[in-house]
This record gives structure tokens, C-alpha cells and sequence, in this order.
């Protein structure tokens, strides 16, 4: 009989517990039951601005109570060149709205500039289109804005019928579709009296300018334009985020479209900021709840009413280390080379390419919200530019 003797063997490791995939982690109750925060969380974290923007997000874009209409749309719609609209019996629902902002004789009713005046126009040649909603607690300011005050605003695409599943879409009076393409929250909180300012866009509207993205045809970007990106040629042809130059009225449809693509991915710069903004982090963050949040939302039946919004991402969010006022910038911009004691924090390159779409990177003098809705805690309401036709004396 033989006997083994196993002296000094090592014990075996115990089981680890599984390492979280996720840094910050999104909920399905954000989807299924959405309720509308606060205020950010104590600690202020990326993980704790971004967690507060896509639950804000979805309770905005989820049901009203009473109706197949979305909370968003539920509120009072800005009228543009009209005063004292706080003293007109404003209209809302979506009905009424599209009566509003939709075409009463032709197209060209339509607010139909972006940030800074352009015009921008798809690949089909269409222009987009533009609106404003408010909450009425935008009429209850006087020397600050208060609880519950939000700004969006949205832009529109012409679609077609056999492109309705993919967009979050309204039927215009005239029989037409309007599909969103891009949704601003700037959103007022008691911490954050600068405002948070948030946008998303359809998951399809530009490629990226360094040619990393797929090889196809976006919303803003055609093929053969998201191929020369990708083989890194000399693409000057394309004219990239170049503005179209109207002289008279601007048409409605054009023979040319503009070709678009995004300089920052989720609107940060590679290189490290000058101001302490960890950019790398806020990157990260961003995508790890874009990538959740379209998991969940894949699992949905189709005739879920959430279940478009996979079909949208976040782009990113700006805002001022304990709500500081915004101050200068703290990148490159036409405006100077930045300023690296700015408290700006989030994005720093945060642009909409349906709405700022040709205020990128260091040609812009305005190349965040904050280069445009400058906050000062001395003239708090100023930092909103609808707010100053809402109430006049």
C-alpha cells in the first residue's frame, strides 16, 4: 500500500465576489417607473450628475398620466419675437403645440436657426426645425429661478413613413413627420443655480471628425463622407460643419446638404484639461450609462412607449463646481486660451450637432452653453435668453 504525504500544500484561493462591470450604474426603474429628481447628490460625482440627467430624461420623455402624449411636451411653448408671454393664456399638449411651431402657410414659419442664426439641412436636403418649451415656473421667477424650472429644447427632421420606427416623431398639420434629432434639458436646481445643461441626440446623426465611426449614411453625414473620414484622405471637399450661405428666404429644401461631423466625442477633448476637469472620467462615465440604458431599453416590446429612446444617446452635460458662476472658459476657443481656474466641469466641449452645430472646438467663440448662457449669481435669470421675453415691465 502506498501513502502519499502532501506537506505545506497551499489551501485553496476562496471565490471572489464578481468585480461590478460598471463603474456608474444605471436602473430599469429609471425606465419603468421615472420619477423626477431633485437635486444632484451629495457627493457631486460624474457618476451622480449623469444617474440625475438620464432620470430626468425619462421622466420627461415618459407618458402623461392622462394622455399618449410625453411629459416634455406637456409644458408651455415659447413663442419666438413675443413679450409678456407669462401674461398670454399659453396653450399646451401636443395638438396645440403643433399649431404653434408648425408650418400655418409653408415651412419657412418655422424658427428655423440654431444657436447661431444657420440654417442647417440634412441629407435628404430638408432643413430642421426648432422649439422651445419652459415650465410655468419659469413665470413664478423674480430675482432667481426656482424649483421645477426647466428649459428644452428640441430639433426636428422631415421623416418618412418607412423611417417612423426609428425616431421619436409628431404629424404636422400639413400630413408631414417631424423626427426628433436632438433635445436640450437645461435644468434649474437649488445647488445649481447656473443650471445643469444636458443634450441627446439620435443615435444616427453624425459620424466622428477623427473617422472612427461606422462606415454609412447618417442623418447629418453622408457614406461617401464617413468613408473619407475613416481613410483618413484629405476630405476638404466635403466642406465639413461648414453653414450653408442663404441670401433672401431660406428654402426649405436645397439641392446641397451640409456635411456634419463631431469634433468630441461625448463633448471632451482627448488631451488632459488645463482646469482639473478629468475629461477621460467623463468620457467613461457617459458611455457606460449610453450602453446601459440601451441594453434596458432593447429588452422592451416594441409597442413599449419608452422603448424609441434606444434609438437616442446622451451626449454629455456641462456644468460649474458647486454652482459657481461659469466665468471664462477653460478650453481654446476665438474667445482666448483658456482659463485654468475656470469651474466649469462635465463636458467642456459640450455641442449638439443639430443645434450648435457649427460652434465646434477653437473656431467657435462660444464653443459650450456656457460660452453662449454665461452665469453670473448677480444677474441669476440672465443666464436663460428666453427668460427676458417671458416677463417684461
Amino acid at each position: 500500500m502506498i501513502f502519499l504525504y502532501l506537506i505545506g500544500c497551499p489551501q485553496p484561493e476562496p471565490p471572489q465576489p464578481p468585480q461590478p462591470k460598471y463603474s456608474c450604474v444605471a436602473s430599469m426603474d429609471w425606465i419603468t417607473d421615472p420619477t423626477q429628481p431633485k437635486d444632484i447628490a451629495t457627493e457631486e460625482s460624474f457618476c451622480d450628475f449623469y444617474q440625475f440627467a438620464w432620470q430626468y430624461f425619462f421622466f420627461q420623455t415618459s407618458l402623461t398620466k392622462d394622455s399618449q402624449e410625453r411629459v416634455f411636451e406637456s409644458h408651455r411653448v415659447y413663442h419666438p419675437n413675443t413679450n409678456n408671454q407669462c401674461t398670454l393664456q399659453m396653450s399646451k399638449g401636443r395638438k396645440k403645440n403643433i399649431s404653434l411651431i408648425m408650418p400655418r402657410i409653408g415651412k419657412t414659419d418655422f424658427e428655423d436657426k440654431q444657436a447661431d442664426q444657420h440654417v442647417l439641412y440634412d441629407q435628404n436636403g430638408n432643413i430642421l426645425y426648432y422649439n422651445i418649451w419652459y415650465t410655468d415656473e419659469f413665470c413664478s421667477a423674480t430675482d432667481k429661478f426656482i424649483e421645477g424650472s426647466i428649459e428644452i429644447k428640441a430639433s426636428w427632421k422631415v421623416v418618412y413613413e418607412k423611417d417612423l420606427n426609428d425616431f421619436f416623431y409628431i404629424e404636422t398639420n400639413d400630413k408631414e413627420y417631424l423626427g426628433l434629432v436632438g433635445l436640450h434639458l437645461a435644468i434649474w436646481t437649488p445647488k445649481h443655480n447656473e443650471m445643469l445643461w444636458y443634450t441627446w441626440e439620435h443615435d444616427n446623426n453624425v459620424a466622428l471628425c477623427n473617422g472612427t465611426s461606422e462606415i454609412k449614411d447618417y442623418n447629418l453625414t453622408s457614406k461617401e463622407a464617413s468613408q473619407c473620414l475613416s481613410d483618413k484622405k484629405d476630405c476638404s471637399t466635403f466642406n465639413f460643419n461648414t453653414a450653408t450661405k442663404i441670401q433672401g428666404d431660406t428654402p426649405p429644401i436645397i439641392s446641397k446638404p451640409n456635411e456634419i461631423c463631431r469634433e468630441y466625442h461625448n463633448g471632451n477633448q482627448i488631451e488632459k484639461s488645463i482646469n482639473g476637469n478629468d475629461n477621460d472620467l467623463n468620457g467613461r462615465v457617459i458611455d457606460e450609462l449610453n450602453q446601459q440604458v440601451n441594453e434596458m431599453l432593447s429588452t422592451l416590446p416594441k409597442e413599449d412607449p419608452m422603448s424609441i429612446w434606444k434609438n437616442y444617446k446622451m451626449i454629455g452635460g456641462i456644468w460649474t463646481k458647486g454652482g459657481a458662476n461659469s466665468g471664462k472658459l477653460p478650453i481654446p476657443s476665438k474667445s482666448g486660451n483658456g482659463d485654468p481656474t475656470s469651474l466649469q466641469r462635465g463636458s467642456l466641449e459640450l455641442t449638439n450637432m443639430t443645434m450648435e452645430t457649427f460652434e465646434q472646438g477653437q473656431s467657435s467663440y462660444i464653443p459650450n452653453c456656457f460660452g453662449c448662457h454665461n452665469y453670473d449669481s448677480n444677474t441669476p435669470l440672465n443666464v436663460s435668453h428666453i427668460y427676458p421675453h417671458l416677463k417684461t415691465e
